[in-house]
């Protein structure tokens, strides 16, 4: 008992609602065994042969009713298919149960007056548990029209079997009510079930895509993070070997500033895994100066962003270091310019930054054009904060990137409603 109560323990809220929902429904359902001894055990007495025959009967009906109700339930929730065969069986089995109340109680006029009602239990019973075990199937509207042609046919039943008007019109109602009150309350059952396991899934969901998420923010951080500084690293190595060649004395000065790059990226590595790493775009402009001028490229910087909030100036940062990496990487640029611009203040509304990177000399085969996870991972980031990134080939093999952002007034105020992002000119 005890490790059954561990195991119990073990499962989750959803497979734990499941469990306690199917026992439930199907201890209700073989309770029409009970139901039928009683009917058939009490008055008026009745031969043993029809009494057998009854709780035969019920017996049977009830495990077939059991078998559709858990094959149906596990239909609802998509999982296998529609127990048809089942289902004719526990509808054909209820329509002789019928027909045995029917046949096996006195009802003629003046006959047992408790004749009537123990064939009317009998009739309500059989036909209440084939109503129940069809709940997985019966929508409320099918439900209710369900439970009221059977109320029409079972007092159609009672009076060509010789029940007066006024037995046979309280025994439909009867019917009727019994009906409506059970199957409604197993197919709410159901339904709940079916809803619990919705949630439950939903729940799996969202961790699962929470989890790509991170992945997906890992992968892009360290491209963005490594790129750069690989391309870097690569450059400045070259540079001071051909320095080392020449004899010339500032070799180990370049050599030392790989090894501070090298410890630089894996300290930004960590902090990517840790999540808790800002760009600084002051600094990105300047290492994207330092850089582009080592590889022999004329750059020039119109502007700072020192005035910005930092959620701009982080996704500004990553722009430039990202349009830096494809500058060394994919053109043979000899000039280089990085404007960075902000919307006239002043105002309460949400306001705009952007930075914008044009090279020249720009290779045929461009970033933009193949796909490349750079400038995906960067788009995903803008568009997370409600900016947009675009990039352009131009034309006299010029390349351009352009990055928008929001920018409001005061940070802090997220109630501020987002603007609409100003259109991009397109390039003639």
């Amino acid at each position: 008992m005890s490790a059954w109560a561990a195991q119990l323990r073990r499962r989750s809220a959803a497979d734990r609602f499941d469990l306690y929902t199917r026992v439930s429904l199907y201890v209700l359902s073989a309770g029409e065994v009970v139901v039928a001894v009683a009917i058939a055990t009490g008055p008026p007495r009745i031969e043993p042969v029809w009494g057998a025959t009854f709780i035969a009967l019920a017996v049977l009906h009830a495990a077939s009713g059991v078998a559709l109700l858990h094959r149906g339930i596990n239909w609802f929730l998509g999982h296998g298919s529609w127990p048809r065969q089942v289902m004719v069986l526990h509808i054909v089995l209820g329509g002789c149960g019928v027909l045995s109340a029917l046949l096996a109680f006195p009802h003629v006029d003046g006959g047992d007056p408790e004749g009537y009602g123990s064939a009317a239990f009998g009739v309500l019973m059989f036909i209440i548990y084939v109503i129940v075990a069809l709940t997985p199937r019966l929508t409320m509207l099918r439900l209710a029209s369900t439970a009221v042609s059977s109320a029409v046919l079972a007092g159609l039943a009672m009076l060509a079997f010789g029940w007066s008007f006024r037995p046979a019109m309280a025994g439909a109602v009867s019917c009727l009510i019994g009906m409506v009150a059970g199957g409604s309350t197993y197919r709410i059952s159901v339904w709940m079930l079916g809803a619990v396991w919705e949630t439950e899934r939903s729940r799996e969901t969202e961790s699962r895509l929470a989890v790509a998420e991170e992945r997906l923010r890992i992968a892009r951080d360290l491209h963005d993070v490594l790129g750069r500084n690989l391309s870097v690293i690569a450059l400045k190595s070259e540079l001071a070997a051909q320095l080392s060649r020449r004899g010339r004395d500032e070799a180990p000065a370049e050599m030392m500033e790989v090894h501070e790059i090298a410890h630089d990226s894996l300290r930004e590595v960590r902090e990517v895994v840790r999540g808790y790493r800002h760009a600084d775009l002051a600094a990105e402009l300047a290492g994207a100066r330092s850089v582009l001028r080592s590889a022999g490229v004329d750059s020039r910087i119109i502007g700072d962003g020192t005035q910005l909030p930092w959620q701009a100036q982080d996704a500004l940062a990553w722009v430039v270091r990202e349009g830096t990496t494809n500058v060394l990487r994919h053109s043979d640029a000899t000039e280089c310019v990085i404007t960075v611009e902000k919307a006239p203040s002043g105002t309460t509304e949400v306001q705009w930054a952007s930075v914008t990177m044009e090279n020249n000399r720009a290779r045929e085969e461009q970033p933009a054009e193949r796909g490349g996870n750079g400038l995906a991972g960067l788009g995903e980031r803008l568009e997370g904060l409600g900016g947009t990134l675009r990039a352009e080939s131009l034309q006299g093999g010029r390349f351009r990137l352009t990055a928008i952002v929001p920018v409001r007034p005061a940070p802090d105020d997220e109630r501020t409603p987002r603007a609409e992002s100003p259109t991009l000119k397109e390039t003639p």
